[in-house]
């Protein structure tokens, strides 16, 4: 998968590093750093790349996103959604608890966040074109329970499961 990152982050070398995580995130099927990574070195260099502060998450989601809508123009398309958690309960003494970080589906265990991607792959063949939109988030470690924060009453933009329409309607908006 050959994204383009030209003029996102102000630096080439930011862009091409960029084009080269996502390349081999798709290629090698992996999800982690260390299994990416050849050597320590490479390794620091990911994460030199992921904590610069001019390469955003919601820039690099962007560009993944407007990639799919160019490639999907004018085909007939399936959207494929689902929620998934990044539980980090093993790593919680290595891992900074910022905003970033908070409760996921596990009541004892559950410290993360979680993802709701569109999927978005060719009707006939099934070929994935990449994402269409990736929803982020968690859920505060102070959340309180259903009874609690008045759930049924509180307005459809407000609850957990308004993802399912958000990135729906994120999808269609930003279909080319």
């Amino acid at each position: 998968m050959e994204i383009d990152f030209e003029g996102c982050f102000g630096d080439r070398r930011l862009q091409l590093r960029a084009r080269k995580m996502i390349s081999e995130l798709f290629t090698k099927c992996v999800h982690s750093i260390r299994q990416i990574s050849n050597n320590n070195a490479s390794q620091q260099a990911w994460y030199r790349f992921l904590r610069n502060d001019n390469t955003r998450e919601e820039e690099i989601a962007k560009q993944i996103t407007d990639q799919c809508g160019y490639a999907t123009k004018d085909r007939v398309v399936l959207s494929i959604q689902d929620t998934t958690e990044i539980n980090l309960y093993s790593h919680k003494n290595r891992i900074a608890h910022d905003e970033a970080i908070g409760k996921t589906n596990s009541p004892k265990y559950g410290l993360g966040f979680l993802v709701h991607p569109s999927l978005v792959v060719d009707a006939w063949s099934g070929f994935p074109f990449g994402y269409s939109d990736v929803k982020i988030w968690n859920r505060s470690n102070d959340k309180t329970t259903k009874h609690d924060r008045k759930y049924l009453k509180l307005p459809i933009q407000e609850k957990e499961s308004y993802r399912w329409i958000e990135v729906s309607l994120n999808t269609k908006k930003d279909a080319i």
